[in-house]
């Protein structure tokens, strides 16, 4: 009986992880989406489990992790930048912002990114709708790695097919880790 129990707590446990769109990271997290999210798949902020995020001063009541897979299974898109001090065309491939705060359950409202070193950025609600952000995994088909770009790098496709400006260059964070939502 007990057995059977805890099968059926089981097989409840993850029909409700999968309705809500909860699913846990089997991976490494790369992503917190926290803030004004309808999903969560983590606890709430813990000064003393989320020491990164405390020294950053980020704390939340609700949050969605991605590891890497995650993010890739919400599907890739590729976009070619070029930008003055690159070497040349690179491509970036990801997910989409808007399905990562899909994925989410992100209820709208401007998002606050932060990455590893502290640095942040502010996107409108209006940019996030009218830009095609790709959250990149990867650069030219190789990981952004934690020391380089990595864990992700938010880039969009600058419009007119030319490339990109210091203006624009300068809103892609990289190393990015934090997306508060709202």
């Amino acid at each position: 009986m007990e057995r059977f129990i805890a099968v059926v707590l089981t097989i409840s446990f993850v029909a409700t992880a999968s309705a809500s769109g909860a699913e846990a990271p089997a991976g490494p997290v790369v992503l917190t989406v926290a803030g004004n999210v309808a999903n969560a798949n983590r606890p709430a902020y813990d000064e003393k489990r989320d020491v990164f995020l405390a020294y950053h001063e980020r704390a939340f009541d609700r949050a969605f992790v991605f590891d890497r897979a995650m993010l890739e299974g919400l599907g890739i898109t590729e976009v070619g930048i070029e930008y003055k001090d690159w070497d040349g065309l690179i491509t970036f491939s990801g997910p989409r912002l808007t399905d990562v705060l899909k994925a989410a359950g992100c209820r709208g409202g401007p998002l606050a990114t932060l990455a590893l070193d502290g640095f942040s950025t502010e996107i409108s609600a209006s940019e996030v709708e009218t830009r095609d952000w790709v959250l990149a995994t990867k650069a030219d088909g190789r990981p952004h790695d934690i020391g380089g770009r990595g864990p992700l790098w938010l880039v969009f496709d600058p419009p007119g097919d030319r490339p990109a400006t210091e203006e624009e260059e300068n809103m892609w964070p990289w190393a990015l880790f934090f997306i508060h939502c709202g």
